[in-house]
């Protein structure tokens, strides 16, 4: 278990880091913008950077707390940290990289640790090679096993996936989740790549400007940010101004661009309140004229099509309201097969559903 608060002030660059979390057993993401404190708490958890402040516990046993004046060396904290680009040591082969830490041990036990994670990382066919003769994919994985040879209390990762291809990204995020789950050992995990939180991300910590203004579950990050800068950054899409209209038992009506929605009454907010409408553009859906009446409908939007991005194999379609002067009101995405069985190349409009379960209220 992880357990900080630490507080550090840079006043060259008058930036200040104040956060405090606690982690336990999970794959956690610290996201956010470049430039927000992640790779910072990183180093101060692994004894790079003393915080002017605050503490840090890891299973129970503190590493530093700057009202006691303690503050444990990076060497025994037990802590294992791979920076950016791996910082493998040239001059020696795979095997000799993975043992390094391992010294202090029998040379035979040393041998078997250093075998255990050459199976783990199936890196079998490469312990003569030197870092020069290595893909990079084939270096984050020698740098993780020299990590985990020490049996690191938690293992910290600052960007790991940052110098690979899309391709050798999504291949070694499956490995990270299946070492995770072999050995046990809590991972904290800097990115700012969407794909990267929501392909790992147990426990999402999200920082702005050195402070941490959301945490919780992949799930709660993406689909109930707390305010207006998680919503951006999350790319929730529509985050669309409106106004409590009137609330039911079971129903909040919302005013939008003149027209009348319905939502989970989720929030005790009065009539005439201010908040911000947000749906992802994967929840909006398409109704086909003859499927109108299949079952009750609610919130349908009749709009133009006026835009459409192919990202891959999905389409993001830019929608406006009738005698709307936006650029676009709402966006929505789908697959591109989807997007070809309903015929939209040559449409010019379409009917939109908002279902109220997909809508997220915020204050504005």
């Amino acid at each position: 278990m992880l357990d900080l608060a630490l507080r550090k002030r840079f006043d060259a660059s008058h930036f200040e880091l104040d956060i405090a979390f606690a982690v336990d057993g999970e794959l956690t993401i610290l996201f956010g913008p470049s430039g927000s404190g992640k790779s910072l708490t990183l180093q101060a958890i692994a004894g790079i950077l003393q915080p002017d402040a605050g503490y840090i516990d890891l299973d129970g046993r503190a590493v530093f707390d700057s009202r006691k004046r303690l503050n444990v060396a990076p060497q025994q904290r037990r802590v294992g940290y791979v920076p950016q680009h791996y910082a493998l040591f040239p001059h020696l082969t795979v095997e000799d990289n993975i043992g390094f830490g391992l010294t202090g041990l029998p040379r035979r036990e040393r041998h078997q640790r250093v075998a255990e994670l050459v199976d783990l990382f199936d890196l079998q066919a490469l312990v003569r090679r030197r870092p020069r003769q290595l893909s990079g994919g084939q270096q984050q994985r020698v740098a993780l096993a020299r990590t985990l040879a020490i049996r690191p209390r938690i293992l910290l990762l600052d960007e790991p996936f940052a110098a690979l291809d899309v391709s050798l990204r999504s291949a070694l995020r499956e490995e990270l989740k299946q070492v995770q789950a072999r050995s046990g050992v809590n991972m904290l995990m800097v990115t700012h790549d969407l794909a990267d939180v929501y392909a790992l991300g147990q426990r999402v910590i999200v920082y702005d400007a050195g402070r941490i203004i959301q945490q919780g579950s992949r799930d709660e990050i993406f689909f109930q940010p707390a305010n207006h800068r998680v919503a951006a950054f999350v790319q929730t899409g529509n985050i669309l101004p409106a106004v409590v209209d009137r609330a039911e038992p079971t129903t909040l009506w919302l005013n939008w661009q003149g027209h009348q929605l319905a939502a989970h009454p989720r929030l005790d907010l009065a009539p005439g309140t201010p908040v911000y409408l947000c749906i992802r553009p994967s929840q909006i859906l398409i109704v086909r004229p003859d499927r109108l009446t299949t079952r009750p409908r609610e919130n349908l939007l009749n709009v133009e099509m006026i835009g459409n991005e192919l990202h891959a194999e999905m389409h993001t379609l830019y929608l406006r309201l009738p005698n709307s002067d936006a650029a676009h009101d709402l966006q929505l995405a789908l697959p591109s097969y989807v997007y070809h069985r309903l015929e939209l190349a040559n449409a010019k409009c379409i009917t939109v559903e908002l279902h109220r379960r997909d809508i997220h209220l915020m204050g504005r």
